[in-house]
């Protein structure tokens, strides 16, 4: 009778092993197969052995730990949880009693047992074995299939698994060749090796953000309030770019290419820090040598020398900070003569971001590019951005400094530094009111007994020249000729900025002796003064020597010229002030003239109060200087 049990359970067990080894097969045969998985439920285990292991049970069923797992992934982690738990509830009892309750298998009754030094280490041996033995069948339980799951769905739950314990690169990897050989489904275009970078970067970007990461290729407008993550934003982009693509070119465009290298590194190497980036040889990244090819360039756009040193390159990424405060001629030339030229390459796959704060001028490229551009535009504040600390701790920062410059929420300040707004500083304006006259239609009745002008010379700059024709008797005048210009503006190369200058103070001057045809030429040239800035004196002696008329009769004809006045400023500009306000002096109609009289703004103090200077950080003028100098003759002496 014993030997007929025997060998029944000896077939059970035989029975038992060979489920099992087909099980084992049919996991292993969907994991390497390229055909859809067929899931085989196991037996259900409804309760859990008393004091056995995972090692246990399998070594029962004749099986490897790993094959006992792929049977039912969720029991055999339940199973190691009660293990960690039960030698845990002993160790925390040992502890803190200094015994343990065992009971006595013959009497049926506890018995306390202390337990000594040795027994303790001994019981923390065991805990941290039972951690293991959980870690281990977590580890195989992620590379079991679940019912009707696909391959892909497998590999995503790896990935997701992997990621948590930093090493996602190569889930990220798989996942990428899931459907095909690497050789055959891997995109030479992309690089793989910095997956994993760019998902860290990805991460440290808030929906705001996002939104414009998502949007797609082409031009983009994002127009928001300070503190915003404006310059977190472009610099991520640009690194993603980067890293997406091996040799792919970025540029990052400032205002000035010191601020420029300062804003980007900082940004960068904060990104680099938070995300923990490395290169392919696992060292610290360096966002200036990318070691796929890739290259972010840095450039600022403060004078007329600044388009040149950004020209010549191909760009698949361009991105402009404080878009809305840059030079708007400069910013215009840029925009069309090199910039669109320079992302031919990549008609269909190319991005053009420009950021900033609204500014407090009007007028601006950046202005005009907001309201005509058909373009994708974004718009958030620093309320939208959840870093880097808490929202309201922000906004009593942001009234303690209103209270300290005396403004409130309603101000223009407020509204645009803060709220994103467009709004403008009309109370810093130099010039507010002004009249005009448009020359197309009629020209002012005016006695003309003088004619004045003004030069300002613009070193990489621009080079100004007002002419203005003055009524001595009626004490008013009109601005007949405005000129400025920089070396971009002159069409033809192989004229000097200064020879350009020549050409125009001749025609100007030229224009100047018709008011007063009735007198001789040498009569006329009497009523003509010139005052120039005396920055530059060697241009002054140069346009005494050099512009001179070869007609009969004007041979001997001298500029009147001299340095111009440039001490009482505030007193002229109180005096034009005056004039602009009561039509004393006309100026051109949609003018260069007027627009600087738009742009100019005094400066603001720390207690939110004006101080009667330009602010020539918003706004340099050029033709205002110049007015002045030449008003100098008629109102200095007032």
């Amino acid at each position: 009778m014993e030997d007929q049990e025997l060998e029944v359970l000896e077939q059970q067990e035989k029975e038992e092993v060979s489920e099992s080894q087909a099980l084992a097969a049919s996991v292993k045969k969907m994991f390497f197969s390229d055909v859809e998985p067929v899931y085989v439920k196991p037996k259900k285990q409804l309760e859990l052995p008393d004091n056995k292991t995972v090692y246990d049970l399998a070594a029962e069923q004749g099986i490897t730990v790993l094959e006992f797992v792929q049977q039912d992934p969720e029991f055999a982690v339940r199973l190691a949880e009660k293990e960690l738990a039960g030698w845990m509830n002993i160790l925390s009892l040992a502890a803190s009693q200094g015994y343990l309750e065992i009971e006595n298998p013959e009497t049926g009754e506890s018995e306390q047992y202390a337990v000594s030094k040795n027994q303790a280490k001994l019981i923390e041996v065991r805990v941290n074995q039972a951690q293991k033995q959980l870690d281990y069948v977590q580890e195989l339980s992620f590379t079991a299939y679940k019912d009707g799951e696909q391959k892909k769905d497998l590999l995503f739950r790896n990935m997701y698994h992997q990621a948590l314990r930093g090493n996602s690169r190569l889930a990220i990897y798989l996942v990428d060749r899931v459907d095909g050989r690497p050789t055959e489904s891997k995109q030479n275009a992309l690089d793989y090796d910095n997956a994993y970078n760019i998902y860290m970067i990805v991460c440290t970007l808030f929906d705001k953000q996002l939104e414009v990461l998502n949007s797609g290729n082409g031009t983009k407008l994002i127009c928001c309030s300070r503190r915003a993550g404006k310059t977190h934003l472009l610099v991520a982009i640009l690194l993603i770019e980067a890293l997406r693509r091996p040799n792919t070119t970025c540029i990052y465009i400032g205002e000035t290419m010191e601020l420029s290298e300062g804003l980007i590194d900082k940004a960068a190497n904060d990104i680099i820090e938070a995300c923990h980036l490395k290169d392919s040889k696992g060292k610290r990244f360096n966002w200036k040598r990318i070691d796929n090819g890739s290259r972010i360039l840095v450039r600022g756009l403060s004078n007329t020398k600044d388009p040149d040193q950004i020209r010549g390159n191909s760009a698949k990424v361009i991105v402009i900070d404080e878009f809305f405060h840059l030079k708007g001629e400069l910013l215009q030339y840029l925009y069309d003569q090199v910039l669109q030229p320079m992302q031919m390459d990549y008609a269909d796959d190319y991005k053009f971001i420009c950021a900033g704060t609204p500014p407090s001028i009007k007028h601006t490229f950046g202005e005009y590019a907001w309201r005509n551009w058909d373009v994708a535009k974004f718009s958030w504040t620093w309320r939208d951005n959840p870093h880097p600390v808490d929202v309201k701790a922000r906004e009593e920062y942001v009234e303690n400094i209103l209270r300290e410059k005396g403004l409130s929420w309603e101000t223009a300040f407020a509204r645009r530094e803060y709220n994103g707004e467009w709004a403008y500083d009309d109370d810093l304006i130099l010039y507010p009111e002004y009249h005009c006259y448009d020359p197309r239609e009629i020209m002012p009745t005016m006695h003309v007994d003088m004619v004045l002008f003004g030069i300002d010379y613009g070193v990489g700059d621009n080079d100004t020249l007002i002419g203005i024709a003055w009524d001595a008797a009626e004490g008013r005048g009109y601005v007949f000729w405005e000129d400025k210009f920089n070396r971009l503006d002159i069409k033809d190369r192989t004229i000097s900025q200064l020879q350009y200058l020549r050409g125009q103070v001749k025609a100007a001057w030229r224009t100047a002796l018709d008011f007063f045809k009735e007198y001789s030429p040498f009569e006329a040239n009497k009523r003509i003064l010139w005052d120039a800035d005396d920055n530059d004196q060697h241009l002054t002696d140069d346009m005494n020597i050099n512009v001179r008329f070869t007609e009969e009769g004007y041979e001997e004809l001298r500029l009147n010229i001299q340095n111009a006045h440039k001490t009482d400023r505030v007193i002229m500009q109180d005096k034009i002030r005056d004039l602009l306000r009561t039509a004393g002096l006309l100026l051109i109609k949609n003018g260069k003239t007027a627009e600087e009289c738009d742009k100019t703004v005094l400066r603001r103090g720390p207690n939110g109060e004006v101080i009667p200077e330009v602010d020539n950080k918003v706004y340099h003028p050029d033709l205002l200087p110049a007015m002045r100098y030449a008003l100098w003759n008629v109102l200095g002496e007032m």
